[in-house]
């Protein structure tokens, strides 16, 4: 099971604010807070309004990493920008990259730097038609970019499937259709990771943490292994704790114990 820091993105009024204004502090801070909370992996999205990711995404990599020890998540849908920020990249570990899908532009740029350097890279179950609505169609395109990665010698453990979460409140079936996705994915590439957006569930409805941390312990139980979440939700992160002793991923409740010690475990 993997636990990555969704936080430091673009996309939030004040993290887009602080990229722009090169807040040092500010992000150092967050950085070092999902840190502590638990997170193994930090997502690092520089995409804002106003913004120019080319040069955004390498300084807010540096900036991080300057923080924190942990690998990082490059997160872009723009390939150049992961081009980029690639080249500041220092950690020991190498970076997720976030993302390719069948769009082929996007593909034709980024597939040649990840299969030559082997990253670990999320695949978003996506193509120039947009995001299938049915599990048929996912489970088509993940079959199609998984035969093109392994064929051109990536690891099937370095290939990370997004199942891409649509909201329920603008689908109804969306929970669910990504819950059979998930069981139908793991089935087929057991060596493979999936990972979702978990909080796209519940756009556009009140009280989002509960709808987020449920639906969250119902794909760790479909075979969601890589989960993109705020660390800093307590509620949510003691739901984790609590599902990998049920999901016999955490043996004698050792992680549990320790985190219930250290008073992480909101109850």
């Amino acid at each position: 099971m993997l636990i990555i820091g969704e936080s430091i993105n673009g996309s939030i009024p004040k993290v887009g604010e602080a990229i722009l204004n090169r807040d040092t502090q500010f992000l150092k801070e967050l950085a070092r807070l999902q840190y502590e909370q638990g997170a193994q992996i930090l997502d690092v999205n520089a995409g804002v309004a106003g913004g120019n990711e080319l040069e955004d995404l390498p300084w807010l990599v540096e900036v991080v990493q300057e923080e924190v020890p942990i690998p990082l998540m490059l997160d872009s849908a723009n390939p150049e920008a992961l081009k980029t920020a690639l080249k500041v990249y220092r950690n020991s570990e190498s970076p997720i990259l976030n993302s390719i899908s069948g769009e082929e532009t996007k593909w034709n740029n980024l597939f040649p730097i990840v299969v030559e350097n082997k990253y670990k890279v999320v695949v978003l179950l996506m193509d120039d038609r947009g995001i299938p609505k049915t599990i048929d169609e996912r489970l088509e395109i993940a079959k199609k970019l998984y035969q093109r990665l392994t064929e051109a010698g990536l690891p099937p453990g370095h290939i990370y499937f997004d199942i891409l979460v649509l909201s329920v409140a603008v689908e109804p079936e969306a929970g669910l259709v990504t819950l059979e996705t998930i069981k139908t994915i793991r089935t087929h590439f057991p060596q493979s990771h999936l990972i979702c957006g978990v909080s796209n569930v519940s756009m556009g409805l009140p009280g989002r943490r509960l709808i987020n941390r449920t639906f969250l312990i119902m794909a760790m139980y479909a075979g969601l292994d890589t989960l993109l979440v705020d660390v800093r939700d307590q509620a949510l992160m003691s739901s984790i704790y609590a599902a990998k002793t049920l999901l016999h991923q955490d043996p004698y409740c050792l992680e549990y114990l320790k985190a219930y010690r250290e008073k992480k475990i909101l109850i």
